[in-house]
């Protein structure tokens, strides 16, 4: 986990090759807003991560059009291509109140999302980028996928009091932070080329970097406190 505020790794958890990125890795704290790609719009995971902290955690996360099953409050269907659909032209952001669904006798996820309508340059970079990987695979691109490339869509647990769509879209643009804090490890400390061909060999050699890590953001900290 990258904190934002501090500019360093306040968490780090090595697994096996199954456990999979989440967000509600690593204890929540409270008044905490974590910020996740699309890999991370998992409604039980979302769900679970502000159950662990009582409420007094929030999350910021990017949406796939179909990444959840998405209903009103009164619990009627929302089909959020037809939604995009019928948004004006202009650059504000529109949000709505909304709920995903997680499970058969299962509380559905309160959320927000919030959507922005991207620049044409930067909409058909991403038309462009889904055609691309639909030749590649061999595969027939959806075409609503086409429409939601359109568009920036956050789900966010943060209310709307003190929380403007605005202010959500804006923190959310601080995630390429996090990305080049995971360049700076690959190019730096080589973390992601393995030198090591047993799983004890390997987990020495992660830890080793990983602490090497840890102590570079600690002492950056202390760089970045000096003048000049």
């Amino acid at each position: 986990m990258f904190d934002l505020g501090r500019g360093g790794f306040s968490h780090l958890e090595l697994t096996n090759g199954q456990g999979a990125e989440a967000l509600d890795r690593g204890a929540p704290l409270t008044g905490e807003i974590r910020i996740g790609d699309r890999n991370y719009a998992r409604a039980s995971v979302l769900r679970r991560f502000r159950a662990r902290s009582g409420g007094t955690a929030d999350f910021i996360v990017r949406l796939g059009w179909n990444a959840l099953q998405l209903t009103n409050p009164a619990g009627r269907p929302f089909e959020l291509i037809g939604y995009l659909r019928c948004l004006p032209p202009g650059s504000s952001p529109h949000e709505v109140n909304l709920r995903a669904a997680i499970g058969r006798n299962e509380p559905a996820l309160e959320l927000r999302l919030i959507v922005q309508r991207k620049t044409p340059e930067a909409a058909e970079a991403t038309r462009v980028a889904l055609r691309r990987t639909a030749a590649r695979k061999g595969k027939t691109l959806d075409p609503r996928s086409l429409v939601a490339a359109e568009f920036m869509i956050l789900a966010t647990s943060l209310p709307k009091r003190g929380y403007s769509a605005k202010a959500v879209l804006a923190a959310y643009r601080l995630r390429w932070q996090i990305e080049l804090a995971f360049k700076r490890l690959k190019s730096l400390l080589h973390i992601d080329h393995l030198p090591t061909r047993t799983e004890r060999g390997s987990r020495s050699w992660l830890y080793a970097h990983l602490i090497l890590a840890l102590v570079c953001d600690d002492l950056s900290q202390d760089f970045l406190e000096s003048s000049p």
